[in-house]
């Protein structure tokens, strides 16, 4: 075996532990919170010893950023049909994100951060990419239609607040809905509809004058 094939099989092996470890550390966020999310913890679940970890991660909070950016891109891959209207988008696809157990793990590493101000600053430019869960322009650069109307942004943040409700009450409820859960989803979709119904109609009727 030559010196690149040897070095490609090191990195394989180093990736493949670092994810197990990302893993575990998204498990254990899930199962016992932050507090209890600790390297013998992380180490116990993913099945390597304290020295794989310190390794790969020398600093644990190192580990913590690297996994809310994994969690992000697992949880910004989730795309809906493009059928739906816009604002039917934004909330679909931000409900689909909310209740993924993974969320929980976003939730404890956003309180954690609020309660470190080290660590808070750690998580800062990955809490940055985090915003783009549940971003309007996102959604909406593939039709080059501009966020701009009060309306907009009246309806976008009532959403936004109401899927940040939803996804503590998953956490809360270990991942079970709250009751209300349905009855306030479809307050927003219907919302959500009648915006995209109304702007679809001023957008033709502005084609036509």
């Amino acid at each position: 075996m030559n010196d690149a094939n040897v070095q490609n099989l090191n990195d394989a092996r180093s990736n493949a532990t670092r994810a197990r470890l990302i893993a575990a550390t998204v498990e254990a966020l899930i199962e016992v919170g932050f507090t209890k999310t600790t390297g013998v913890e992380v180490c116990r679940r993913a099945q390597l010893t304290r020295g794989a970890l310190n390794h790969h991660f020398p600093d644990f909070s190192g580990l913590l950023v690297e996994t809310l950016q994994s969690i992000y891109l697992q949880l910004l891959t989730i795309n809906l049909s493009q059928d739906t209207g816009s604002m039917e988008r934004i909330l679909l696809e931000g409900h689909a994100r909310v209740i993924r157990p993974e969320f929980k793990a976003v939730i404890e590493l956003w309180l954690a951060s609020t309660n470190d101000r080290e660590f808070g600053l750690r998580l800062a430019q990955t809490m940055e990419i985090g915003a783009e869960l549940f971003s309007p322009q996102m959604v909406l650069d593939d039709k080059k239609q501009a966020v701009n109307s009060k309306e907009f942004e009246v309806i976008y943040r009532t959403i936004f607040e109401a899927l940040i409700g939803i996804g503590l009450g998953r956490a809360i409820g270990e991942g079970e809905p709250l009751a209300h859960e349905s009855m306030v989803l479809q307050f927003l979709q219907n919302m959500a509809q009648t915006y995209d119904h109304q702007h679809q109609q001023s957008t033709l009727s502005g084609l036509t004058t």
